[in-house]
Formats: structure tokens, C-alpha cells, sequence
């Protein structure tokens, strides 16, 4: 597969016309190390995690950046915040993980985000099923998903691809449904990360939007050939309508789960 990430760059494959699913999106070096100015503001915020279950420094360290939280995670816990499928926007569904306070020097906004990543995401014997989960998403509403992959070590160098698949989860821990096999929706060649412990090639985010198809609830992100990600952020593009969230039932689920995240 590195063999087709290195033809595509940064282009993406959108889903064939005759399906509802769309996608769009590429990737980009990070700049404003101090502010942290690449992270979204854009529509409405759903959630962001930073997601180890073990930061450097603590457990469940959560971090903000551009006036955006990104919660931390905790030991054992298949959601972020160990909050109930229901109320969650992520699930960890594969990966290793890897804290350590040197992947980054670069000070600034990402430093508590960057202290640790996941890596080893793919299943080498499936090309789609595998990643981490983003979950409750309905479908015919636009997303819009931000990936954070920052390590910046010296002597280090990574570059990989990244796989977004349409999901659909059974609700059980990150269990998923047999009989709606996950589809690839979207693909990015061309992310590295690692240099020389400066400014240079350190870290990229990708920004990404899409819609999912009836039937799914979920995306999978994937990466490979030694890939690694940090956090992720994922937001309503533009504010979601009762039409987009399938009438006021799914308008009125949304809003509880904002007023549930913001108690």
C-alpha cells in the first residue's frame, strides 16, 4: 500500500457517485507551534480526545488547544472520559501505545498532546475494518475530522498513510456489525512526521469532511507502515439541522449529548 500513498500525496479517493457517502481532504505540516492555529474551529465542536490511555505525566490528560479540549482518556476504558457508547464520540478499536515526553521539543500548544501516540493501528490481514473508531455519527450529516500526528525526535522518520472507512458499531464496547462490512470512503499518501528535533517535518494534521451512508454510524481511521497518531478532534459542518439529523428525535439527541459533555 505505500506504494499507492506515494502516487496519491496528499489526493484522496472520494466514494464511487452512485453511493451517499462523500469525502474530501488532505493533510498539512504544522506551523503555529505556540497558538496552535491549525485546530478547527469551524461549525459546531462534537468532541476531541487525546488519545492514549496513559499520558506522560498523568492519566487522562486532557489538554486545549485554540480553545478547543481535547479530553484524555483513561486506563482500560474502550471510550473516551470511560463514558457509556451512548454518550461517546471515540472508541479505541486497535493499536499500541507509546508515551514518552521527548516525541516532542518543539514546545508550545501540542506538548501535552504530543507526550504520547498510537501506533500499529493496522491489521495486516484485512484491508478494512480496522483503525479508531469514531462513532455516533449520523448519517447525510457533514463531519468535519481533524487528525493530529506530531513527533518531531531526532533520527526519526515516518511516513505513512491515512484510511477513513465507514463503520457501523454494534454499541457493544467496539464491537462491530458483521453483516454491514466497513467501506473505505477516503485515502491520504504523502504524512511524515519525525526530523531533526527543530521545526522541520515534525508533524502534520489532517482535516478532512465527510458524510457517511444510512446504515453506518461510524468512521475508522487507520494508518500504516509504522504510522502514528496523537489526538483527534471531530466537528458538525455547519450547524447540524433536524433535516441532516433525521428530524427533531436526532436534533434533540445531539443537544443532549452537548449538554451532557458540557456538565
Amino acid at each position: 500500500m505505500s506504494s499507492v500513498a506515494a502516487l496519491l500525496g496528499v489526493c484522496v479517493i472520494a466514494a464511487p457517485a452512485v453511493r451517499g457517502a462523500t469525502f474530501s481532504g488532505s493533510s498539512s505540516d504544522i506551523t503555529d507551534f505556540s497558538n496552535g492555529s491549525e485546530v478547527s474551529t469551524a461549525g459546531t465542536l462534537v468532541d476531541a480526545v487525546n488519545l492514549l490511555n496513559a499520558n506522560v505525566g498523568g492519566v487522562g490528560v486532557s489538554t486545549t488547544i485554540n480553545g478547543v479540549l481535547f479530553k484524555g482518556t483513561q486506563p482500560g476504558s474502550y471510550h473516551e472520559g470511560a463514558e457509556s457508547f451512548a454518550n461517546a464520540s471515540f472508541v479505541y478499536h486497535g493499536g499500541d501505545g507509546y508515551a514518552d515526553s521527548g516525541l516532542w521539543s518543539s514546545g508550545g500548544a501540542y506538548d501535552t498532546l504530543a507526550d504520547s501516540q498510537l501506533y500499529g493501528i493496522d491489521n495486516g490481514n484485512v484491508n478494512v475494518g480496522d483503525g479508531y473508531g469514531v462513532i455516533n455519527l449520523v448519517p447525510g450529516q457533514r463531519y468535519q475530522l481533524q487528525v493530529f500526528m506530531l513527533d518531531d525526535r531526532s533520527g526519526v522518520s515516518k511516513t505513512f498513510p491515512l484510511q477513513f472507512q465507514e463503520a457501523a458499531f454494534t454499541g457493544n464496547f467496539d464491537e462491530l456489525n458483521p453483516n454491514t462490512p466497513a467501506v473505505e470512503i477516503g485515502y491520504i499518501g504523502g504524512i511524515t512526521i519525525g526530523g531533526n528535533g527543530v521545526h522541520q517535518a515534525n508533524g502534520e494534521i489532517a482535516t478532512v469532511n465527510f458524510v457517511i451512508d444510512a446504515g453506518y454510524n461510524g468512521l475508522l481511521v487507520n494508518t500504516w507502515d509504522n504510522g502514528a497518531i496523537n489526538g483527534m478532534q471531530l466537528r458538525a459542518i455547519p450547524e447540524p439541522s433536524t433535516l441532516a439529523l433525521g428530524g427533531l428525535a436526532g436534533l434533540g439527541l445531539f443537544l443532549r449529548k452537548r449538554q451532557t459533555k458540557k456538565a
